[in-house]
């Protein structure tokens, strides 16, 4: 029997099992994402419920065999859970949802757990959520194995002009635009690519034109690797994200 003690993790999903228990998607720093089952959590004398939070740092202990062993034990982690209202909560919403999709479960990915952690403190400051989501979705894509090319023009390898207008293709990267440009592909401007290329991110989320451009690309990107499943977070608050 295979047996985990005090891991560091956060609930990204949980639904209900049967009269008092639920099921826990959870994601950890030393496991990746990890299914749990956890008895009787819902009872009405659970002395626990209170301890299955979202976006709260928590120390999980689990026990079991096969791909569902059970918590033996939750508790909120010692450090402040970060404060997330309206925009800040329903984007903590939408990278919950996108992980659940894009990672694979039992796959360790130490670094995305950090950047999740770091991009939910992120989200509490109001001013900065598109920025912070678009850095969030790029990094992610990266630790994934799908990183972008800000670099270089993809079909002749020349240095991006920040005066010049780009399309950008799936799995290719920046192209020089040109009349042969298919309808749905993102264009961007040179100069933004160049900032991105840069990670001058504090350039990108002053410049509207900027956001704009980033935010359809990387809508036009994750779109590809989500294939047919929609993301309910965009239908809650589509003007985020």
């Amino acid at each position: 029997m295979k047996v985990v003690n005090t891991q560091v993790a956060y609930i990204l999903h949980k639904r209900a099992y049967r009269e008092t228990s639920s099921i826990l998607e959870v994601l950890t720093k030393d496991f990746g994402r990890v299914s749990l089952m956890a008895r009787g959590c819902r009872g009405a004398h659970s002395k626990i419920a209170g301890n299955f939070l979202l976006f709260t740092p928590l120390v999980i202990s689990w026990q079991g065999r096969g791909s569902l062993p059970y918590v033996k034990s939750i508790e909120r982690a010692d450090i402040k859970a970060p404060v997330l209202k309206n925009k800040s909560l329903l984007s903590a919403m939408y990278i919950n949802e996108l992980l659940m999709y894009l990672l694979h479960k039992d796959d360790v990915h130490e670094a995305v757990f950090e950047r999740y952690h770091h991009c939910l403190y992120a989200l509490e400051n109001n001013l900065d959520i598109e920025i912070t989501l678009r850095q969030f979705e790029i990094k992610l894509l990266e630790l994934l194995g799908f990183g972008l090319n800000f670099h270089a023009e993809a079909d002749t390898g020349e240095a991006i002009v920040a005066n010049e207008v780009y399309s950008y293709y799936l799995e290719h990267g920046p192209v020089r635009n040109s009349e042969s440009a298919g309808a749905g592909v993102p264009q961007l401007s040179g100069s933004c690519l160049l900032a991105l290329s840069d990670e001058r991110f504090q350039v990108i989320a002053e410049n509207p034109q900027f956001l704009a451009e980033l935010k359809r690309l990387m809508r036009f990107i994750i779109n590809h690797h989500l294939g047919h499943k929609k993301l309910k977070s965009r239908e809650l608050f589509r003007p985020v994200v």
